[in-house]
């Protein structure tokens, strides 16, 4: 099959090409020109559109009413999906929170079989806790939060090991309750381990990258912060030019002038725009439950009744237009955050971009940034 975006702004890693087309076969991208589109081939065409890269997000608890943690299956997968597809998420990582090992094991089996089944944009799963600091457990339920065992280990490293080519397994982890040795088996076996949800202190933090950690869970919450003697886990994050960093932009979570320094520290190329989504965002209700906790829609947040944030109301649409806002980005570069950083931090090279031989995932923005239409595969969802 063949298709043609025409007449848009294209948004590439060299900047955005005005009034250019792509052509699109067999779910690929095959050329990108300012040249005439042959006449009999379909096209959409992009006049005052933007078009860019769909958007992958690596930490979405729920969405559309449903959240991962109640039913792991792959119906609920399905529709957290769908749900963020609305807003231009065309690759995401259901994400799991503190659990059990056994439910851990029905989110992955599920994870495995709605893949297999062909529901689009599901990338892997994040397994978010239980092993992380109690004192930074933020909404995490207290009755799950645990050590982590040889059997745990032992799981989680064959499963990575077994289903490295189908998709990815992102575990986030506070590496002060475990000997870090933990790390690097967890690493090598091709884990994907984030610090979070940990009160570490800044030379664990970095003896966590030395042994194999990849990345810093929703930066700046639920974690020690940086003080003028004790840098922590924020200045570990910030210090570490190699590492990844995830960040809620939501004007919730993280104070502006805190994202631009992130930003300034970091760069596109390792900030990566997240929405720790719960079943609220695309729902239309004011509450749900989360481990037994009822929690509250409250003026742009959600909460539980004693008013600790449990998740966002957030979508990549809202969090690429935050960005440009409150961080003071570029287009390209807040597009780099939400699309081809999280897919150099998944360790996939065929999509996050827009250029020839890539997956054609992509989502159309209108001037204000609202979601028109999405791409994936070649493909409108």
């Amino acid at each position: 099959m063949r298709f043609a975006f025409t007449h848009g702004q294209i948004v590439t890693p060299e900047g955005i090409l005005p009034d250019h087309s792509v052509l699109i076969e067999e779910g690929l991208i095959k050329t990108i020109t300012k040249e005439p589109i042959d006449p009999q081939i379909s096209c959409l065409d992009l006049k005052n559109q933007l078009l860019l890269p769909g958007f992958i997000d690596i930490q979405v608890n729920g969405g559309g009413g449903c959240l991962l943690n109640d039913n792991p299956s792959v119906e609920t997968i399905a529709v957290i999906a769908a749900a963020h597809r609305h807003f231009g998420t065309t690759g995401l990582l259901p994400t799991l929170v503190s659990e059990d090992l056994n439910v851990i094991k029905k989110a992955l089996s599920a994870t495995k079989e709605a893949i297999k089944t062909g529901i689009q944009g599901i990338l892997g799963l994040h397994i978010e806790g239980p092993f992380i600091a109690m004192k930074r457990r933020g909404i995490h339920a207290q009755s799950k939060i645990r050590s982590i065992a040889e059997e745990d280990i032992h799981f989680l490293c064959k499963a990575a090991v077994e289903n490295k080519k189908l998709f990815k397994i992102m575990l986030t982890l506070a590496p002060e309750t475990m000997p870090l040795s933990i790390i690097e088996r967890l690493s090598q076996a091709g884990i994907l381990v984030s610090i979070g949800h940990s009160d570490s202190d800044y030379e664990t933090a970095q003896k966590a990258i030395e042994k194999g950690a990849r990345g810093f869970t929703h930066l700046f919450n639920a974690m020690s912060q940086n003080t003028g003697r004790a840098p922590s886990m924020v200045g570990a994050a910030l210090d570490n030019e190699g590492v990844y960093a995830g960040i809620i932009v939501d004007g919730q979570h993280v104070h502006p002038a805190n994202i631009r320094i992130a930003f300034k520290a970091k760069g596109a190329d390792r900030l990566m725009l997240v929405t720790d989504a719960m079943p609220l965002t695309g729902w239309d209700r004011d509450s749900f439950m989360l481990q037994g906790q009822m929690i509250y829609r409250d003026q742009g947040r959600i909460t539980d009744e004693n008013g600790v944030l449990a998740g966002s109301l957030l979508d990549m649409a809202t969090a690429f237009a935050n960005m440009i806002k409150m961080g003071h980005v570029s287009i390209e570069e807040a597009s780099r955050m939400a699309s081809s950083t999280p897919a150099q931090f998944l360790k996939l090279d065929d999509r996050g971009v827009i250029a020839i031989g890539k997956r054609a995932d992509f989502v159309v923005l209108d001037t204000y940034f609202k979601p028109q239409s999405v791409w994936i595969a070649g493909k409108a969802v």
